[in-house]
């Protein structure tokens, strides 16, 4: 049975990343992907540093290459299962395939809950968005609607006020979930509450003109943002037994280890902020500390 130094789950930016410098490390160390990045629909991964406004597909296609030519293997699949301990972990395929290493990397991201809006997939990633942090400050000055009725629409509204005065929250014909309180604030911020629900999104090209409303009326925006949740893109941290905080983020340490010794844990699932940069930042953080893990006791003194 061949066993690996590391396998990485998940081809991202945080996962990627560890390869590149595990890589380098000259260590074993497969990359399992299942393809279908969190951010795929996106027209640009922004902030990056030294790589301005790369499309997802480009940036990943840059990391691949780096970390295959730092000596990673890189494997497309679906990983169904992990059991094991520090030193002998198996991952469990999709296709009935098994891998083995000595560590574990779980890299493989969050899914996010998308609003079910005519119109609203063929405008996602262009005109409509889940991050504010990414793409809020490419809408300086725009009209942007904001999808929410709660604490968390409102704050997201008063959040993107910075960038732009012209903020409408969308409260889908529930205004009346939002406390006095949310209520003052988008007054005082100068946002306006839509109650009806929102019925389709129109566009061209990938821009939006306008919102449909439930009552027949109309708004005109140039974006809009919703953070309806998300969740992790399968379960092996849980299956690991590896600790989760209240809001199920994996658990780490300083070096991205999680409660289960010999597995780490990058990228979004350790929770926000979640943008690429961090995701990388995360990954190289595990790399090295796998690499430590991994030398021989006659190394340290």
């Amino acid at each position: 049975m061949s066993i690996a130094d590391v396998v990485i789950v998940g081809g991202g930016p945080a996962g990627l990343s560890a390869a590149i410098w595990l890589g380098r490390y000259r260590r074993d160390v497969i990359v399992l992907d299942a393809g279908a990045p969190r951010n795929e629909p996106a027209w640009a991964v922004h902030g990056y540093p030294g790589v301005p406004d790369p499309t997802p597909t480009e940036l990943r296609r840059r990391l691949f290459q780096q970390a295959q030519g730092a000596g990673a293997r890189l494997q497309a699949g679906v990983a169904m299962d992990a059991s094991g301990s520090k030193g002998e972990f198996s991952v469990r395929l999709e296709d009935g395939g098994e891998l083995h290493c000595r560590r574990l990397v779980l890299a493989y991201g969050l899914r996010d809950y998308v609003p079910e809006i005519p119109g609203l997939a063929e405008l996602y990633g262009t005109s409509v968005f889940h991050c504010a942090d990414c793409d809020g400050p490419a809408f300086a000055g725009a009209r942007i609607g904001v999808l929410g009725h709660d604490r968390h629409g409102a704050n997201l509204a008063l959040y993107l006020r910075h960038w732009t005065p012209h903020v409408t929250l969308l409260a889908q014909g529930r205004a009346d979930d939002l406390t006095g309180e949310a209520r003052h604030a988008l007054e005082e911020a100068g946002i306006g509450i839509a109650g009806p629900d929102v019925t389709g999104l129109v566009g061209h090209g990938g821009n939006l003109t306008q919102v449909e409303l439930g009552d027949g009326g109309v708004i005109r925006l140039d974006a809009i943002f919703f953070h309806l949740g998300s969740e992790p893109r399968c379960d092996l941290a849980e299956k690991l037994r590896c600790e989760l905080d209240d809001d199920g983020y994996t658990v780490v340490d300083r070096g991205q280890e999680t409660t289960c010794p010999g597995v780490y844990a990058t990228g979004d699932i350790t929770g926000p902020p979640h943008l690429a940069s961090i995701a990388a930042a995360e990954g190289v953080r595990a790399a090295l500390t796998i690499h430590r893990s991994l030398l021989p006791d006659a190394r340290h003194v």
